[in-house]
């Protein structure tokens, strides 16, 4: 069976990777690991960016308490002036 895509459709798709240039692009980026880190409790979660721009890979990093992971979230969020969303538990 084959399926006609609608032009409208594929209009509103966009397939394009994600740029650190582009202000949104970084947002939701740290709001992916902001999610990532509230659902794995001793994990942290960095988006590394290529030298054009362009989303090379989300590093996680995993603490051996939460303790530790919480100082370091910390100090992270200071230095790049961050404040994470607050997520709730389904």
């Amino acid at each position: 069976m084959e399926y006609d895509i609608d032009k409208w459709d594929y209009e509103d798709y966009d397939d394009s990777t994600l740029n650190n240039k582009n202000k949104r692009d970084v947002e939701m980026a740290r709001e992916y690991c902001d999610k990532h880190e509230f659902y794995y409790g001793c994990h942290t979660c960095e988006p590394t960016w290529r030298k054009d721009g362009e989303l090379d890979m989300y590093a996680i990093t995993l603490h051996e308490n939460q303790k530790l992971k919480e100082a370091f979230v910390k100090g992270r969020n200071k230095k790049v002036r961050h404040r994470p969303k607050k997520f709730k538990k389904k």
